[in-house]
């Protein structure tokens, strides 16, 4: 059991230098040889490993997303892994923000992601009715969508108003705008919403028989949530992917995008779920689950989220200091 230390303001210097580094750092990192920025990327993640610095923790002024990550690890991962996969974490944190400011600049061509199988599954689907897609906070998953509709498939992801949020520097926020705007441009026509005012735009695309995208690893709460098997214990999981699903008569799956080395990566997608309806529909969204967790255990690192895993127990509402999220 990792123990939860009392949260550390982050020092000054750490603040000041964030505006740099999304405004100016990132977008250079886009322009020059790939080869140079994954090791510049990979550098700066163990650089914020070191100091606890990850946007979500330097919002909100205080250093807290590697203890609650490894809290969140412990809970799978032996005493001697726990370390690592909290540095690969925030490895994987920074190539992910580098990846998705290449994708905006040079677009998918700049990747070689293997989606061929997952492409023909999704060609194979019942074609009468919408598909709800679920993911989660693992990889370069934007690239994954991209992948997925590049060969027609009018996609429409669920994203987050992160970029409206007072708390983040103007730089974070137009880093968010950007790597939003360079994934709307792979989506062969579809668009991004968000959950606060396009719930009807969803609900409309899955009734003309087009994909939506759901960020599914976010916690849920007695109120408003999925019980399901996860990570040893049953939880409470946002509940949005299955409830969209039912209320259209859609289909469900689940990808997941994974890095394999420099600009590769590959893409593999779950069996389609046709069937979502009443208990039918939550035993399916667990299987999900379970597939996503599957990818995840493989390689803890490449999940993002791990420090939202602590703050999902069935019995326990949402933690304050996990309140915005990912990205």
């Amino acid at each position: 059991m990792h123990a939860l230390s009392p949260p550390q303001r982050h020092a000054a210097w750490s603040l000041r230098i964030q505006e740099a580094e999304y405004s100016a750092l990132l977008p250079t990192l886009a322009r020059i040889p790939t080869a140079l920025a994954y090791a510049v990327a990979h550098w700066r993640g163990r650089f914020n490993a070191r100091f606890d610095r990850d946007w979500v923790s330097l919002a909100l002024g205080h250093r807290h997303v590697a203890d609650l990550s490894a809290a969140g690890y412990a809970e799978f991962l032996p005493p001697p892994l726990t370390a690592a996969a909290v540095v690969e974490r925030f490895e994987t944190a920074s190539r992910e923000e580098y990846e998705s400011r290449l994708l905006e600049r040079r677009g998918l061509g700049a990747f070689r992601v293997d989606a061929g199988a997952a492409l023909s599954q999704l060609g194979a689907r019942p074609l009468d009715r919408g598909l709800v897609l679920m993911t989660s906070h693992y990889e370069t998953f934007i690239l994954g969508i991209a992948a997925l509709a590049s060969r027609g498939e009018r996609i429409h992801p669920m994203m987050s108003t992160i970029s409206a949020d007072p708390r983040l520097t103007q730089g974070v926020r137009n880093h968010f705008v950007a790597k939003y705007a360079g994934l709307e441009r792979h989506l062969s026509g579809g668009r991004l919403a968000n959950a606060e005012n396009s719930m009807r735009q969803l609900y409309r695309v899955l009734r003309d028989r087009e994909i939506v995208v759901v960020i599914a690893d976010a916690p849920g709460t007695m109120d408003a949530g999925v019980p399901v098997p996860w990570f040893n214990a049953q939880r409470w999981m946002a509940q949005g992917a299955l409830r969209l699903a039912q209320a259209t008569g859609s289909a469900m799956a689940a990808f997941m995008c994974s890095h394999q080395s420099g600009i590769c990566h590959d893409v593999k997608l779950s069996e389609v779920e046709p069937d979502v309806e009443g208990l039918r529909g939550l035993q399916a969204y667990s299987r999900l689950c379970a597939f996503m967790e599957q990818h995840i255990r493989g390689r803890p690192g490449l999940w993002r989220a791990t420090h939202l895993k602590t703050s999902r127990p069935k019995e326990h509402a949402n933690r304050a200091a996990t309140a915005i999220g990912c990205g």
